[in-house]
Parts: structure tokens; sequence; C-alpha cells
């Protein structure tokens, strides 16, 4: 019987030392987070421009703002929490997430309503096909995040050097 056996002691030593170095940067790592998210928020807004959505006052680009979260671990790009009118006539109240993710992902197409008998729907389809703006600014928000990283890892030697 074979044994293997790792000695985790300069890993651990890593961990220590990075801890370290960030806490005695305060507000490096939050500056990275506010960098990437405003880089990956251009993407997705692209991404919207490239997707043909007919967005003339540019609505739907405003409310895609970059989120950080409570534990400073990631930084998102999504729809802020707001009201906004929808629909044509009735102008219903929705949220701006909801109405991002209708046109990212797609919707059903009400029918009619059967009570007028010779009424003949326009639309002669029953979904709305989605623009995919999110998944397609996916791939290129992976490799922006990949550079911010290096970037960082940059800025944080430097520093520690200085230190």
């Amino acid at each position: 019987m074979q044994e293997f056996t790792v000695d985790t002691a300069g890993w651990n030593a890593f961990w220590d030392r990075w801890k370290n170095t960030i806490d005695k940067i305060p507000g490096l790592k939050e500056a990275m987070l506010e960098k990437l998210g405003g880089r990956v928020q251009g993407e997705v807004r692209q991404t919207i421009d490239r997707s043909g959505l007919h967005d003339s006052r540019g609505r739907v680009k405003r409310w895609q703002n970059p989120h950080v979260g409570s534990g400073r671990g990631y930084v998102a790009v999504r729809a802020d929490s707001v009201e906004v009118a929808a629909g044509y006539r009735d102008r219903q109240r929705l949220n701006a997430g909801a109405l991002t993710n209708f046109l990212s992902s797609g919707h059903k197409v009400r029918g009619p309503s059967g009570r007028a008998k010779r009424y003949q729907p326009r639309a002669r389809m029953t979904r709305v096909r989605g623009l995919d703006f999110y998944s397609k600014a996916k791939a290129e928000s992976e490799k922006i995040a990949v550079q911010e990283a290096e970037d960082f890892l940059r800025r944080l030697t430097v520093t520690e050097l200085k230190l």
C-alpha cells in the first residue's frame, strides 16, 4: 500500500499572507469589484444594442447597473428594482427587472379572449423569442473578469513590495 501525503504548510502560509495583505490595503478589493462592474455593465449595454431591441430612449440600457454582493465576494450586472410603465394603453406598472427578464428570455403571447366570434388575432405565434443579451455578454464578461483579476494581482504585488 502506497501512501501519499501533501504538506499544506506552504499553502496555509500563503493564505495567511494573502489575508494580512488584503487587511492592510482597505478598499482595494471593493475598488476592483467596482471597476469590474463598470466594465461588465458596458459590455451588457453593448450587447443590448447589438441584440436588435428597439430601445430608442435607452431605458433598458439605463436599468442595467452593477451590484456588489453584501460580502464583497462578487459583482453582478442586473436591472435595478424600479417600477416602470409597461404595456400600451392600460400602462400597467411592472418591475424593471421583470421587463428585462421578459426581453432577455422571451414571453408568451396572450391569445384572444374568445368573446368576439369573428376576431382573428394578428399575432400568429404563441411565444416571443428572447434576445438573450445576458447570455451573449457572459463570454466577454468572463474575459473582462480575468483581465481585472490579473490587474488586481499586479497592483497587489506592487503594493505588497512597498510594504
